[in-house]
This record gives C-alpha cells, sequence and structure tokens, in this order.
C-alpha cells in the first residue's frame, strides 16, 4: 500500500496523473504554446504564487500533495492492520517485553501519535518549504517516468545510514545535547507503536530532517514516485518499530539484516545498543548490536 497512490497514477489509463492534472502544473512553459522540454517532466512552477516580492519562483505544489498524500494512504493502512493486530483478529499476538504490553486506550494514543508537534507536522513542514523553495535536486520534481526501485532502496539505506550516526552522536556527543534531543523519547524504556514520533523537535530536527535532506542530495537522480514511495515506505517502517508487539515478518526481516521491533526495543530498554532502525547492519559492523534472543526469558518474552 506504500506504493499504491503513485503506482493508481501512473499505470491507470482513467487516472493517469496526465489525465487528471493540467499539464502546467507538473512540466514548464516558457510561453502559453512552448513547453521547455516535452521530453521531460520537470515539474511547474506555482504562478498563483509568485510576484514582484519573491526573487525565486515557487515550485508548483502538485508533487508535494501527491507526496504527503501517498504517506498519508500508506499510514492508514498501516493503522487499520495494527488496529486488527492489535485486537488479535488476524491471529494472537506476541508482547515484546516480559512485562507485557503498555496498556492504552487505542483511540487516544491514535489521536495523541498524530498530534505530536515533531512528528508529521514537523515533517510536513519540512517537505514543503524543501519542495516549493526548490531545494532538492531538479530530477524529483520529474514526473517523468514511473518508481525506481533501486533508487527507492538506496534512499532508505542512505537515510538510515546518516540517521544511525545522528542517532549515535545525541547518545555519546555531550550529555546536555542528549536531554535537549533525544533523551524525551527514551521516557519509552517499552515503547508501543503510537509512540514513534512523540520525542522533541530537535530530536526530529537532527536525527530525521537532516538526514532526509542529505540524503536528497546524496541520491539525485530520484524522480517524483520514487520520492514518494521512499518517503511512505521510510515514516511507517519507523513506526512499526515501535510497536509493543512482533510481526510475522520479523523473523525472516532479521536474517538479512532488516529492523524490527524487538531490535528496537532492546534499545529502548537498555539505551546502548541497536542505533539503527531500518537496518541492522551498521551496528553490526560497529559492534553495537544486541540480538533480542539475549534477554529472552529475562527482560524479552521467548520468542520475539
Amino acid at each position: 500500500h506504500h506504493v499504491q497512490l503513485p503506482l493508481s497514477l501512473l499505470h491507470t489509463s482513467s487516472l493517469h496523473y496526465s489525465n487528471i492534472f493540467p499539464r502546467s502544473w507538473y512540466a514548464l512553459q516558457t510561453s502559453p504554446d512552448a513547453w521547455l522540454d516535452k521530453s521531460r517532466e520537470p515539474g511547474g512552477i506555482w504562478l498563483w504564487f509568485n510576484n514582484a516580492l519573491i526573487a525565486k519562483p515557487l515550485r508548483h505544489p502538485l508533487g508535494l500533495i501527491l507526496g504527503i498524500s501517498a504517506v498519508a494512504v500508506g499510514h492508514f493502512f498501516l493503522l487499520l492492520y495494527f488496529r486488527l493486530h492489535h485486537q488479535q483478529l488476524l491471529g494472537p499476538t506476541t508482547p515484546i517485553q516480559s512485562r507485557g504490553a503498555p496498556p492504552y486506550i487505542f483511540s487516544r494514543a491514535l489521536l495523541h501519535h498524530l498530534s505530536q508537534p515533531g512528528g508529521f507536522f514537523l515533517l510536513g513542514t519540512y517537505l514543503s518549504l524543501t519542495w516549493l523553495w526548490d531545494l532538492l535536486p531538479p530530477s524529483y520534481y520529474s514526473f517523468q517516468g514511473s518508481i525506481q526501485y533501486t533508487n527507492v532502496a538506496l534512499c532508505l539505506i542512505t537515510q538510515d545510514l546518516l540517521q544511525f550516526l545522528m542517532h549515535k552522536l545525541e547518545h555519546i556527543a555531550h550529555p546536555k545535547l542528549y536531554r535537549l534531543s533525544h533523551k524525551p523519547h527514551h521516557k519509552f524504556t517499552n515503547p508501543k507503536l503510537f509512540d514513534a514520533f512523540d520525542g522533541s523537535v530537535p530530536d526530529t530536527i537532527l536525527m530525521i530532517l537532516l538526514p532526509l535532506f542529505f540524503t536528497a542530495h546524496l541520491v539525485r537522480t530520484c524522480n517524483v514516485w520514487t520520492y514518494m514511495a521512499f518517503g511512505s515506505i521510510y515514516a511507517n517502517w519507523l513506526t512499526f518499530i515501535h510497536a509493543e508487539v512482533t510481526f510475522p515478518w520479523e523473523r525472516y526481516f532479521r536474517v538479512v539484516g532488516l529492523g524490527t521491533a524487538a531490535d528496537h526495543h532492546v534499545h529502548h530498554k537498555f539505551f546502548k545498543w541497536n542505533f539503527g532502525h531500518l537496518f541492522l547492519w551498521w551496528d553490526w559492523v560497529a559492534g553495537s548490536y544486541r540480538d533480542p534472543r539475549e534477554v529472552w526469558g529475562r527482560e524479552f518474552t521467548v520468542g520475539v
């Protein structure tokens, strides 16, 4: 479901983006009848919001709106799945920590999750500013082509490596930096899924937004569809690893070094292990990985 929106706008004839949106919203035009380059779709200019007071034309928000919508659609299906999983309607669930999952009222926790200022609001602000003010590489505004799955993988890997480094830095650079940035998130020693973005604004800036910006400028050949797919997968995977219960795919994920909720619970419980989020590779290399199986029967439930 993370790539459902971009795929539907690319491969469904009746819903193809070129049949829905005016060309001026996603392509550059040098005059009313002359397009800059008809072989490319480099992203439109927001004519309605450009005037003499703005030195540089703003990018048209079509790609931005579609990208945020893709994340929202993916998150809707994540929450729907988790609700069914949480209610054990898809089978029995296993709490990760031996003390059991933290009790909470689902509706209240969901509202708290969606209203975090350091979460979706700050991410939306970052995405809006970098998109509208043309701060991304030119290809990110291009509607040409389809999802570039290799680039999606490269973005996920690069983002997680940079996030690992920033996460490590917040822990070890200086006690004041840790207290200011990451410590608020570590009040959750037995986190639940809805705690994923419950932290501080400095933490989100340092550990998520800065890596996102540098990732875009390191993986410079993504188009808008790839950027959408990456953003949706990243945001929702980051949510999943904070869950209080296990998921069916996690045993297979761990074999190839993909991050799971149990692996991330090790970090929240012990603080000094498992600084990676999406991938375990960085902790394997740095010697900071601790397998949840090492604490089975003590802090963690056997089998997670």
